[in-house]
């Protein structure tokens, strides 16, 4: 006993078209056939999309690979250069330092998928590392130690200070410009400090106290604004907030 495939019509045993619907059920067996084989064509090219599509973990170290390799065979290059030039190994220390740099700096990012803190740690100690390379490539640890490192860590310190600021804060608004105002204002503080340890052995501030002294009280003011006046629905009318 045969159907019709379409209506479900009991067909009898020579009937070439269902009576109902007027279907051939060897046509429509024909059309079923070949929609599942093109479903089947469909879910494969799909599937094989998916499983040529990289996670972006593989990428990753895929990139991280690259700049390996590029960065050795330019470091291989300094190097055999200075070697069959120069009768030693002289000038090329100073770029073979940089494309070190670069490596310790851009690295551990691409790799550090699942700890990515320690990407930003071990990038926050490359400019260190670097400083004092080169200081040690002249021939001595003088203003690497004194001058450098003091002022990049204050940068690096003043960064981090502002984003966690920032991701501890309800509300972000007048409060980010007052952070960046004051982390400006240190930063000037520390460098003219440091460069006046470096040259005279004594602490003198000139013009970073006048950049201080200008920005501090507008980032006390802009706190203010932040965390007061906005709370007031008359303030915020009056000074448009």
């Amino acid at each position: 006993m045969s159907y019709c495939p379409k209506c479900g019509v009991d067909l009898g045993p020579e009937a070439r078209r269902c009576p109902l619907c007027g279907t051939e059920p060897e046509a429509a067996a024909a059309n079923q056939d070949s929609g599942a084989a093109s479903d089947s064509n469909h879910r494969t090219i799909a599937d094989t999309a998916v499983e040529l599509q990289q996670p972006a973990r593989v990428r990753r170290y895929i990139a991280a690979e690259m700049l390996t390799v590029c960065l050795a065979i330019a470091a291989a290059t300094v190097f055999l250069v200075d070697l069959m030039t120069g009768g030693g190994i002289t000038w090329s220390l100073y770029p073979l330092a940089s494309l070190g740099f670069v490596w310790c700096f851009v690295y551990p990012y691409l790799v550090s998928v699942r700890r990515p803190s320690l990407g930003i740690a071990v990038a926050a100690l490359s400019p260190l590392a670097y400083m004092v390379a080169m200081d040690y490539i002249n021939g001595t640890l003088d203003w690497s130690l004194r001058l450098g490192i003091p002022i990049a860590l204050t940068v690096e310190a003043t960064l981090a200070g502002i984003v966690l600021a920032i991701r501890l804060s309800k509300r972000r608004g007048l409060n980010v410009l007052s952070y960046s105002l004051l982390a400006i204002a240190l930063i000037c503080l520390v460098t003219e400090a440091s460069i006046s340890l470096w040259a005279i052995r004594e602490i003198h501030l000139l013009w970073s106290y006048i950049v201080a002294s200008a920005l501090v009280p507008v980032a006390a003011f802009l706190l203010y604004a932040h965390h007061r006046l906005a709370r007031d629905t008359s303030l915020r009318k009056l000074f448009h907030i």
